[in-house]
């Protein structure tokens, strides 16, 4: 946390804080106290603030008591305001921060339907140190799905659960999609005929490509099998060229880029 343990003052202080954002015309904070059903008992807060006034962008945070941690509290919270901020306030997306060791915030957003979309690198200055951020977000027509589509346990991924396809553009060249990664990328294993080429390619963020079986020619470099390749984000790479049959493994990071 940025803050605390409060005094009585600065408790005081922030209660008035959050009283006069409710007063605030265009309102662009909305503080909700969290309590149990049953005792009305403050276990915590909630918030969701605005860039601006007519922003249609939304961020969350909030806080817990220590003992009402790991009962589900942060969750049912996390999507009442989430519909809130869609459906009442018609937001297009809300985004949020957490701890990246805080592996209990990140499944409440998660389970929230919030997607993770990046590293911030010693983003917050907290109690005499800079920490680092995870960043999730959530567009408004996507958090079914979002919520649909996580996952929240190991899964075994192999070329023999898809269909490998031919690529139009690629003579000689199949591919079968393993899964999704971060920000818009994929995992896919090529299969490559001999003298079949690939690229050259610039990607938005970096790939890495393994080859499995074969020789493969990339630029001025020949990789045989087991070898790992690096290709930075923003970097003409390639073409790759078969000099036999290849079995490759691309682990894209972001979304395609161009060819070229």
């Amino acid at each position: 946390m940025q803050w605390g343990p409060n005094t009585e003052e600065q408790t005081r202080a922030f209660i008035e804080s959050t009283l006069a954002n409710q007063e605030t015309s265009p309102k662009i904070t909305y503080d909700f106290v969290i309590v149990l059903a049953k005792t009305s008992q403050v276990i915590g807060n909630f918030t969701l603030r605005l860039g601006k006034a007519d922003s249609q962008l939304g961020e969350i945070g909030y806080v817990l008591a220590r003992e009402a941690w790991g009962k589900g509290y942060a969750s049912e919270a996390a999507d009442l305001v989430i519909k809130f901020g869609f459906t009442d306030l018609s937001l297009h997306k809300i985004s949020a921060t957490c701890e990246p060791l805080n592996f209990a915030s990140a499944k409440v957003l998660q389970k929230a339907g919030l997607r993770f979309e990046g590293f911030l690198h010693k983003h917050f200055f907290i109690k005499g140190q800079w920490r680092d951020s995870l960043l999730f977000g959530c567009v408004r027509e996507e958090r079914l799905a979002n919520m649909q589509e996580r996952r929240s346990a190991q899964r075994v991924l192999g070329s023999g659960d898809v269909t490998a396809v031919p690529l139009s553009e690629y003579p000689r060249v199949s591919m079968a999609p393993l899964t999704p990664a971060f920000a818009g990328g994929s995992v896919q294993h090529f299969f490559m005929r001999s003298g079949a080429k690939i690229g050259p390619l610039t990607n938005v963020l970096d790939e890495y490509l393994i080859v499995l079986q074969g020789s493969l020619k990339s630029g001025d470099k020949t990789l045989e099998k087991g070898a790992v390749l690096h290709c930075p984000g923003a970097v003409r790479q390639g073409p790759h060229e078969a000099l036999t049959e290849v079995d490759l493994l691309s682990i894209r990071l972001g979304p395609p880029g161009e060819t070229g």
